[in-house]
């Protein structure tokens, strides 16, 4: 509570009368009691004290008791007073209290004016998030989680709202743009009421940290010009003069990281003579960044058209699948990826999310390749921002976002994550002679948004190192509503034998198929014949065992829970494993249709087992399988249907500050 009349200390060596009585002049705020020492003000010789309003002034006790004017009070009962005003001042100084001091006589000892100026002063913003800004919200100074929580949320503002050329976009905007970019924008209001012009040596400032003025800029969104008031290297700015509420739209710079909690705290100061004698505050938190699982529907597939045509074939398969899933197909032009067709590896689209408000944006990786330009040329624009994350290391194979996925929605001991759980792959230093790990810029993003609860499992064992290459979810009817697919050598080799058994000793894999310069055609007998293809695969398989037991951990999964596809790998020279044929796991999921790279496994009566297999497993749960062909294009440069597209899925329903995160 502000103290007023804190400077006024009675000389008792005044004799003369008139320097005993005393004039001043203060402003208060609307509501806000201010609180005044009669025991500091008063003379020694002091016994009595009468206090006298004019206007409308509330006096009252510590004790929240009404304190009654023009009666003699006992200076030691009511050592101190609290006054109050509930309505604003349509001029300067219109009310006051007089405070006289008085002996055992009834002699008057010194007597104190004090004019007063009420001004109606707050700083609003959307704290139920319902999409209104109601007025001085007694929960919009913190934060809290829930359908029926509080506290502002702020969108990083990271979306283009007008077309430029490359050389004029610089991504340094300091000025609205237009009603486009406002819908991008939070708001807060300052509410003034009353005295246009505040009374002589007072004014109103808009404050931020150091550290949060580099996270956010705040626009006078009534100025013209649309210029900051404050952002990066601006903390502070003068609120102009006037009788009506000032309207703020504020955007997001950041988001959340190492170091920054995505929390912005905001004041609003009543200043006289570099004094803050009022301030209001204010908070808001950062929209996270999050992603979608397979199990949302899909909006738009990306896929790279290579040049010389050599990946026409797979375009017009994976159109198909796509229209199934009544998505759209964006194929992109040479001039965006310069036949860079790993599209999955280059981006991540997720989205955020304000009150009123969604945005798209697609998460950058650094690995920088072909596609370097085309999140920026192709995907960002109205409603789809843009982030990435730069290291002064080199990036390595897992940093691309075949490394990165997420989980649908799980419950773990009671504990819900209701928009899944990010997964990325890592190493086991034990285990790898020359480790690979995601970079910390990386992790400490992901880490950051917190809502999806990120977890690391093993990747490096993979010469690509993707957690893309040996598994996948898929949507179902069960009561969790998905299953965990993974990369299985053991299936591989489990129907090979069964095959062998019945009599198919020479039936080829890879039959028709060709590497670079020779025939991939292999029988079934060469591969089950080869001990180190088998002693390979024997310890890549513990690799996938040990990866399972994590995931059934931290996704609370049974064996019913997961269903293994046929794969077999084989050694790089280096340790590491690489596709030994086209790999199913690494699929697009469209909704029930799945897009399976086309396995070339070994036939029998014309049918490829491997696809029966995958058939009899996926389609009791309602999903179509299309197998694609992707041997070309993607298989001989070490990847798969997967790792060549991207997909834009529908948000989830719930609004991410909706839930209460336990494990926050």
């Amino acid at each position: 509570m502000r103290k007023l009349l804190e400077v006024e200390i009675f000389d008792e060596h005044r004799s003369v009368t008139k320097e005993r009585s005393r004039n001043y002049e203060d402003v208060i705020v609307v509501n806000h009691p201010a609180q005044i020492s009669l025991k500091k003000l008063a003379p020694s010789q002091s016994k009595v004290v009468i206090l006298k309003t004019s206007g409308e002034v509330e006096l009252f006790t510590s004790l929240d008791q009404t304190i009654s004017t023009q009666t003699p009070l006992s200076l030691e009962e009511f050592p101190e007073i609290n006054l109050l005003s509930r309505t604003f001042s349509d001029q300067i100084k219109d009310r006051s209290l007089q405070i006289s001091f008085q002996d055992d006589n009834g002699r008057q000892l010194s007597q104190i004016q004090l004019k007063l100026t009420v001004v109606r002063v707050c700083l609003d913003v959307d704290a139920d998030r319902d999409g209104a800004i109601e007025e001085d919200n007694p929960h919009k100074a913190d934060w809290q989680w829930g359908i029926n929580g509080h506290g502002a949320v702020l969108l990083v503002n990271s979306d283009r709202d007008l077309v430029y050329s490359d050389e004029q976009n610089d991504g340094k905007e300091s000025l609205i743009k237009g009603l486009l970019d406002l819908k991008d924008f939070s708001f807060m209001i300052v509410r003034k009421a009353g005295l246009r012009v505040l009374p002589s040596g007072y004014e109103l400032y808009l404050s931020v940290s150091k550290d949060t003025a580099n996270r956010i800029r705040i626009y006078d969104e009534l100025d013209r010009d649309g210029y900051e008031l404050i952002g990066p290297g601006r903390t502070r700015a003068k609120i102009r003069d006037t009788d009506r509420d000032i309207i703020l739209a504020i955007e997001g710079l950041s988001y959340a990281d190492f170091d920054f909690d995505g929390i912005v705290e905001i004041t609003l100061s009543l200043v006289k003579d570099q004094k803050t004698l009022y301030s209001d505050r204010v908070i808001f938190k950062v929209a996270p960044w999050m992603m979608t699982p397979n199990t949302l529907s899909p909006i738009t597939v990306f896929v790279s058209r290579l040049s010389k045509g050599v990946n026409k074939e797979f375009i017009e398969e994976l159109r198909k699948v796509v229209g199934k899933a009544n998505a759209q197909l964006d194929i992109i032009p040479f001039e965006f990826h310069q036949d860079d067709r790993w599209m999955q590896d280059e981006i991540e689209i997720g989205y955020t999310q304000a009150p009123g408000h969604l945005m798209y944006v697609v998460f950058d990786s650094p690995r920088d390749r072909g596609l370097i330009d085309f999140p920026k040329r192709k995907l960002l624009g109205i409603d789809f921002g843009y982030v990435t994350r730069k290291s002064r290391y080199s990036a390595t194979k897992l940093d691309s976002f075949g490394n990165l996925e997420v989980s649908p929605p799980v419950t773990v001991k009671g504990v819900h994550y209701r928009f899944g759980r990010l997964i990325f792959g890592g190493t086991r230093k034990e285990i790898i002679s020359e480790p690979r790990r995601m970079l910390k810029v990386l992790r400490d993003f992901l880490y950051a948004q917190k809502i999806q609860a990120p977890f690391e499992i093993f990747s490096d064992w993979l010469s690509v190192g993707h957690i893309d290459e040996f598994m996948t979810f898929v949507p179902t009817p069960t009561s969790k509503g998905f299953k965990l697919l993974l990369a299985s050598p053991n299936q591989f080799y489990n129907i090979l034998k069964r095959l062998r058994e019945q009599g198919h000793d020479q039936v080829l894999l890879r039959q028709g198929k060709r590497f670079s310069n020779s025939s991939a055609d292999i029988s079934l007998s060469d591969i089950l014949d080869d001990e180190k293809l088998t002693d390979h695969n024997h310890r890549f398989q513990e690799y996938i065992n040990w990866n399972r037991e994590i995931l059934k951990q931290e996704l609370d999964l049974s064996e019913d829970d997961i269903i293994e596809l046929p794969a077999l790998f084989e050694d790089d020279r280096d340790g590491r494993a690489e596709t030994f044929s086209p790999n199913m796991v690494n699929m697009i999921v469209l909704k029930q249709h799945l897009g399976i790279p086309k396995p070339f496994g070994p036939k029998i009566d014309n049918q490829c087992q491997f696809e029966a297999y995958v058939k009899g497993v996926l389609e009791p749960l309602g999903l179509v399988c299309h197998f694609i062909d992707d041997w070309e294009p993607y298989f001989l440069g070490r990847g798969e249907i997967h790792c060549g597209t991207n997909t834009r899925r529908q948000p989830f329903t719930q609004k991410w500050w909706e839930v209460e995160p336990a494990f926050l």
